[in-house]
């Protein structure tokens, strides 16, 4: 009897474990997701290149003589741009927190569309009944992003509609309001269940509905959106989509070499159809490395502007300026994936202008819309999810919504990810 009382405690102890796992398996998975995230105690900073005291001399002169607020800038630009496409590296805070600024500056200044990656346009009636409803409803916001994408919970891009919608407020009844169109393409991953899916062909036409070139589609409707109307817009979207002259190099990392340009991206597109009306200004940000996307990012512009910034200092930031026929163009990009193709590329080469806020190593993350998970549209969210591995994982089917929408968030995490850049 003795002995199979003992035998019995290990059995006992099995089912507490297994009782304790179940209910505290969201704090156990959120917080081994967030462990395997966690950055190093001591942390080697990228060094930045010594500057040559005549490249210093030309590029503070210039700045000096063309000292422009970012949204100052962008509207300068669209004076005498139809389009310009602002293009940002994703979830860095104060990126959208500049959108939202330039709004009401947008409005005065007679440009009334906003184009935003971060929507899909089908939803354009529900973007429309939000942005000229009496009253705010974030709920409808949430709906519109999580049909963009069900990750993307990021409360400063839920607020770009919110100013959109104040500004509406203040408007005369018989005043045209401001517009923010969805661009992107509806994306349905639900249909996506395995990777042998991924490669049928009529499972794929059910995910990717409006085709799989999303860059062509979101070009389609700024052409059919803005330019067919001869009406001015402002772009926000990926740093990618937004090249107009420049095309994106495709680099093989398995071989080492560079295979050819994508030449198709929304921005290249719309340039095609209507030329220098078209403007590209490139948000500060990390570049792509040379040795391709799976290894470490690199300063823009081969650190140059980042170790001019930290001598000059914050007088001189937040700026827009121009590249082409400035000493800013003549910058290189050897580090970076972004000059294979290119004889001797530059930055004029890259984009047409250039916005620097604040220094990588100040960048901060965008904050959470807490709840954009819940028990109403978490199935749907297990449904949509682009990742097969972590869609038909265990956990992820009986997570909480709540843990599910704290990892969804996290995604996030620009200063972990920028942690090396001074």
């Amino acid at each position: 009897m003795f002995k199979k009382r003992i035998l019995f405690i290990p059995l006992i102890v099995f089912l507490i474990v297994i009782f304790l796992l179940i209910i505290l398996r969201n704090q156990i998975v959120v917080a081994l997701y967030y462990a395997q995230r966690k950055p190093p105690d001591v942390v080697e900073k990228i060094p930045l290149p010594d500057l040559d005291p005549q490249l210093q001399q030309e590029l503070t002169a210039y700045l000096r003589q063309h000292l422009l607020k970012p949204q100052d800038y962008i509207i300068n630009k669209l004076q005498d741009h139809d389009i310009v496409f602002l293009g940002e590296m994703h979830r860095a805070r104060h990126d959208p927190e500049l959108v939202q600024r330039l709004i009401p500056m947008l409005y005065r200044n007679g440009v009334y569309n906003l184009g935003m990656e971060f929507a899909c346009h089908k939803d354009q009636p529900l973007i429309d009944s939000l942005l000229n409803a009496p009253t705010y409803d974030p709920s409808v916001t949430n709906r519109i992003l999580f049909n963009a994408l069900v990750t993307w919970s990021y409360q400063e891009y839920a607020d770009i509609f919110k100013a959109a919608w104040r500004l509406n407020r203040t408007l005369p009844d018989s005043a045209p309001k401001f517009r923010i169109v969805g661009l992107h393409p509806f994306v349905d991953w639900s249909y996506a269940k395995s990777r042998d899916d991924l490669k049928n062909p009529q499972i794929m036409a059910k995910v990717f509905p409006e085709g799989r070139n999303g860059d062509l589609v979101m070009a389609q409707n700024v052409l059919r959106e803005f330019v067919a109307k001869n009406q001015k817009a402002l772009i926000y979207c990926g740093l990618h989509h937004a090249f107009t002259r420049y095309y994106q190099p495709i680099y093989n990392e398995r071989k080492k070499q560079f295979d050819s340009f994508i030449k198709n991206r929304m921005g290249n597109i719309v340039y095609r159809a209507i030329g220098e009306r078209a403007f590209t200004v490139s948000l500060h940000q990390p570049w792509i490395s040379a040795q391709g996307w799976s290894a470490p990012m690199v300063y823009p512009a081969d650190g140059v502007i980042d170790a001019l910034m930290n001598k000059l200092g914050p007088d001189y930031y937040p700026v827009g300026f121009d590249t082409r026929d400035t000493p800013f163009g003549k910058l290189t990009g050897k580090t970076s994936l972004y000059h294979y193709g290119y004889e001797n590329f530059t930055l004029a080469d890259f984009c047409d202008g250039y916005i620097f806020q604040k220094p990588l190593s100040q960048y901060q993350s965008v904050r959470h819309i807490h709840g954009f998970i819940s028990k109403e549209n978490v199935e749907l969210a297990r449904e949509r999810l682009p990742n097969l591995a972590l869609k038909n994982s265990i956990w992820w089917k009986i997570l909480s919504p709540a843990a599910i929408d704290t990892m969804m968030y996290s995604e996030a995490d620009i200063e972990n990810r920028l942690i090396r850049f001074q």
